[in-house]
């Protein structure tokens, strides 16, 4: 049986899936093939049965920071949906990979639970947030992780420590050796405190982003990596680019360092500004910008500035 055959037999696959259905920014073309799985047996299934018959996988999330070829991905593109929340005490809690963060921090402040009041700013889910360490207003995925549990290329589960993550600045192992492994569930460290006064933190932090970042209008978060003692929407809107178009894309007129989609924006609307900006920046402050946003598909294999 071919890869196709199976692939179109098996329960829940979709054939030529637009993924701009399945991206906060709403772009993308179309997927091979495309799931949603939440449970962790059936994606361990697919990946082991796609391993076998050399069918690439790519895992997404909200896709909140991440940009999608304008001809699609290859293979089988898998959105793991697990979206399920367990108190184990007053110090953990166990998520699956699909919860998004900002449910997580409000789920938690009502609970009357403290420590990811962060992720209220960062919207995407956890499994891309351990991926990328994301983080927003000062903490980190790698200060409140406590472990991570993620299926290799043929679905064995391994299971790993927060040290054991290699975190650093919006990077773990994830992002290296471990990219073709897909994370399934992680476990937070958390503390108790009164519910009114987490969720005082919570819509402190919203107010700010909603003061300082573009808000209700298709993003794709940072696009850059903050350089060394700098800040990369600074040095962006410094070379004079805030508001700058390309196509449907923008570089917000907020914050210099979002590129958002004002009129059907493409990817390679988006790649143009990302360019501009980095080469810009390279030129006028000798700053080599780093992106911080995935790109998938075949924009990925052609692009290498940036």
């Amino acid at each position: 049986m071919s890869a196709g055959d199976w692939l179109d037999a098996f329960p829940g696959v979709r054939r030529h899936e637009p993924l701009a259905r399945h991206s906060q920014f709403g772009v993308g073309g179309p997927a091979e093939w495309f799931i949603t799985t939440r449970e962790t047996g059936v994606l361990a299934e697919l990946l082991r049965r796609c391993t076998d018959s050399r069918v690439p996988v790519t895992m997404i999330g909200a896709g909140s920071n991440t940009l999608i070829s304008d001809d699609g991905i290859d293979g089988l593109v898998v959105r793991h949906d697990d979206r399920s929340l367990r108190v184990v005490d007053d110090h953990t809690v166990d998520l699956g990979a699909g919860c998004m963060m900002p449910r997580v921090a409000l789920d938690c402040a009502a609970r009357g639970l403290a420590g990811v009041e962060f992720g209220i700013g960062v919207p995407g889910t956890l499994g891309a947030s351990v991926y990328g360490n994301a983080g927003a207003f000062g903490t980190e995925m790698a200060g409140v992780l406590i472990d991570c549990t993620s299926l290799d290329a043929r679905g064995e589960p391994l299971s790993l420590a927060a040290a054991e993550c290699d975190f650093s600045y919006r990077r773990s192992r994830f992002k290296d050796e471990l990219r073709g492994n897909a994370i399934v569930s992680a476990r937070l460290r958390v503390h108790a405190d009164e519910p009114e006064h987490v969720r005082a933190r919570t819509d402190a932090i919203q107010a700010e982003r909603k003061a300082t970042q573009p808000y209700g209008i298709r993003s794709l978060g940072s696009v850059f990596k903050n350089p060394p003692e700098n800040k990369a929407g600074r040095l962006i809107e410094a070379a004079d680019l805030k508001g700058r178009r390309s196509g449907g894309a923008q570089i917000s007129p907020k914050h210099a360092n979002f590129i958002v989609n004002v009129d059907h924006a493409t990817a390679a609307d988006v790649l143009t500004l990302v360019h501009i900006a980095h080469d810009s920046v390279q030129e006028r402050f000798g700053i080599d910008l780093e992106r911080e946003i995935i790109v998938l598909g075949k924009e990925a294999a052609d692009d290498h500035r940036g």
